[in-house]
């Protein structure tokens, strides 16, 4: 979504990066709040058909660019490339029986491409860009419903690319979901009573249709490998005051444990210990949890950013 652009081309539904607002002066602070995203910004977005204020609707028109790019790519000496494949553009509301052929054959150009070059791909299966017509009518992975149709795009995707791509990542920074829940599963915030129960249960059905998208691909393609994916922020305490350390293994555990359940099949006692002190009920049944510990992921990637600091008292710390 950040580089594709071509948001309205060849059969591709709308998605949610397609409405994200471009929102220049973040207040790192205050990040969370001003990233929300109510159903009247939706409304307003759909509208909307000039890319300005919508920036991932144009990208870096890598859709039409791609070969010319790839070439560029190829000539810097690299000979891998982590890509996604948009989940729109092969069912463009994410309920359609039928697969969008426009969109398969897109991807196949672009990874014969690929290999022409000796580039090895690389690729995500969701990256912030899921249909917006599951987020409008399920306010998106908080619905278990949403799991079923995500399997099964997958499974298209392993089908048609089985001779193309061996490494596959399921979900970019799954840890992202209470950061940015409207962009990481489709959660309309202003559509639940309670963000926080939403966005953990919408964290429990990304985990079961990890596992259930890494047993379907190692069934389809033998020899294949799925990984997991997460934002590596690297938390210190701001002193050896003991506080100050707990505060940062705190925040380093709910940063690390969407990992531990994809690596280790099952959730962290303290995290679920987190769940009960915050009253939040997961719709976890025992199917669930046989699943997740049966289709446990191959290897772990993460994007990294920065390293960041906690105290117990955040008036302690200065933004620098």
């Amino acid at each position: 979504n950040q580089v594709e652009g071509a948001w309205n081309i060849d059969g591709k539904g709308l998605s949610v990066a397609d409405v994200a607002t471009y929102k220049p002066n973040v207040d790192v602070k205050d990040y969370r709040k001003q990233v929300g995203v109510t159903k009247s910004d939706i409304e307003k977005a759909i509208q909307d058909t000039d890319t300005k204020y919508y920036p991932k609707g144009r990208g870096i028109d890598f859709y039409h660019r791609y070969p010319e790019d790839l070439e560029l790519f190829h000539a810097t000496g690299f000979n891998a490339l982590r890509l996604s494949i948009a989940w729109t553009r092969i069912f463009p509301t994410g309920e359609e029986f039928e697969p969008n052929q426009a969109g398969l054959d897109y991807y196949k150009a672009m990874f014969n491409k690929m290999h022409e070059l000796g580039i090895e791909p690389i690729v995500t299966l969701s990256h912030y860009e899921m249909p917006l017509a599951l987020a409008s009518k399920y306010n998106g992975w908080e619905n278990r419903k949403v799991i079923d149709l995500f399997v099964r795009f997958c499974k298209v995707c392993f089908e048609t690319y089985k001779n193309d791509v061996k490494y596959w990542l399921t979900f970019n920074e799954i840890d992202s979901v209470t950061r940015h829940p409207f962009t990481s599963a489709g959660i309309i915030p202003d559509q639940t009573d309670n963000l926080l129960q939403a966005e953990y249960q919408a964290f429990h059905h990304q985990f079961v249709a990890s596992a259930l998208v890494t047993k379907s691909c190692h069934e389809v393609i033998p020899g294949s490998q799925v990984g997991c994916m997460l934002t590596k922020l690297t938390d210190y305490p701001n002193s050896s005051d003991p506080r100050d350390v707990l505060a940062s293994f705190n925040k380093n555990t709910m940063n690390y444990f969407p990992a531990d359940v994809q690596v280790f099949g099952e959730y962290p006692p303290l995290v679920l210990n987190y769940f009960k002190k915050q009253k939040i009920h997961i719709d976890m049944t025992a199917s669930d949890l046989e699943i997740l510990k049966e289709n446990t992921v191959d290897f772990v990637t993460f994007s990294y950013y920065m390293s960041l600091v906690s105290s117990y008292d955040e008036n302690n710390l200065t933004l620098t």
